[in-house]
């Protein structure tokens, strides 16, 4: 039975804004005045505007866990400028999201005490129009996150980019060592029983890797030229994917995360077709299911109803307040592992998953789950992801 149809509310990180050097020492200078605080304020600017965003620093109060984010961004002719950075921005404190000018230019900064193994997706929301910016017009959350999100747009200056959104890495965030890609990688498309989907297939018979919300990884991901490359240098076992179109939204919510949609087709037609059409392993302790979101909640699914022709689950912020899949879990008696991933700025998500490893407690087999500093976020999904799979295949 359904819990819930709707998306319940997440509690953002409640995060410390501080006040940076730079923005102190600009201050000052502008205080002060004349040519010399100037050229102090000109070589500051120069000195920023060359390096990428966000600078990071040593935390100011010395926690070696800690580190200082600066943002500095170059918006001409701008009334206020927006920092929304996922699993950050808080429509009840806006105010902490709004970068400030520095005073006689053109550039506008934003700095944050987190966590030195952050990782988050953002944009820059600059307003020039007249009135308020449209994120304090707004009224309730739902407007105001996407009047905040909407004019957002990528850093031209950030180290990274991750979808259509700017990416930023703590020092001791997971490496990412998936990010080089093979240029000559063979990707089919296929329709089956009404599913679309993409198929990688590993130079040798390996296990198999299903993916729900194969557009995300196919397309925007890069994910088949990233893990064939990875294969090729020896970093990640020899693996096929899998990956299942969602569609869009509306067919999301319907296929994805029910125990019945595509979980079924997954099961029924699939998983058949591509064991007897491409060179994978046929064995359910070699097929392992992973998805985020509903995509997470959909891989439990597939654990749990697959009859033994799923042996593993690698589960991303699962969507558990949508179904209580522990007892189906408990009851499915040929599954080997679960592997459970949450942020721990996406509200419930892993409060949720530490509460069904407990439900699974009795259980011998195993059962995982790791908090993640970070969002609902294909930021740090992919890395984790793969990291994961990586110790995974190393044990089939």
């Amino acid at each position: 039975m359904e819990l819930s149809p709707t998306v319940p509310p997440q509690t953002p990180k409640r995060h410390m804004r501080i006040q940076s050097p730079m923005e102190i020492s600009w201050s000052e200078a502008v205080r002060e005045g004349g040519e010399h605080s100037a050229r102090r304020c000109g070589d500051m600017a120069v000195s920023a505007l060359a390096k990428p965003n966000p600078i990071i620093d040593d935390d100011p109060e010395g926690n070696p866990d800690v580190c200082m984010y600066t943002w500095i961004v170059e918006c001409p002719g701008a009334t206020a400028v927006l920092l929304w950075i996922n699993g950050v921005f808080d429509h009840e404190r806006i105010e902490e999201s709004e970068m400030t000018r520095l005073e006689g230019s053109d550039l506008w900064i934003l700095s944050l005490r987190m966590p030195s193994d952050w990782r988050a997706s953002y944009t820059v929301n600059a307003w020039s129009g007249d009135g308020v910016a449209p994120w304090r017009e707004a009224g309730d959350r739902m407007h105001i996150r996407k009047a905040a999100m909407s004019g957002g747009r990528p850093d031209s200056r950030a180290m990274g980019h991750i979808m259509d959104s700017s990416l930023v890495e703590g020092p001791d965030a997971l490496p990412d060592c998936w990010v080089a890609a093979s240029t000559s990688v063979k990707v089919v498309e296929e329709t089956v029983a009404g599913e679309h989907f993409w198929f990688y297939e590993a130079p040798v018979k390996a296990p198999l890797l299903v993916l729900f919300d194969g557009q995300h990884w196919n397309n925007s991901m890069n994910l088949p030229a990233q893990v064939d490359a990875a294969i090729a240098i020896g970093l990640l076992p020899p693996v096929s994917l899998l990956m299942i179109d969602s569609v869009n939204t509306e067919r999301r919510w319907d296929s994805v995360g029910v125990p019945g949609g595509q979980v079924d087709v997954l099961i029924d037609a699939l998983l058949p077709h591509v064991r007897e059409t491409y060179n994978v392993s046929a064995r359910g302790e070699d097929t392992i299911v992973t998805g985020a979101s509903f995509g997470g909640l959909a891989s439990l699914w597939a654990l749990a109803l697959s009859d033994g022709e799923v042996g593993h689950a690698i589960a991303q912020s699962p969507s558990l307040w949508r179904f209580n899949v522990a007892d189906a879990l408990s009851a499915a008696e040929q599954w080997s592992s679960i592997h459970l991933q949450a942020g721990k700025y996406e509200g419930e998500m892993l409060r949720l998953s530490h509460q069904l490893a407990e439900d699974l407690s009795g259980d011998i087999r195993e059962v995982r789950v790791r908090g993640v500093h970070g969002g609902h976020d294909w930021a740090w999904w992919r890395v984790h992801m793969l990291t994961e799979l990586t110790r995974l295949l190393k044990t089939l």
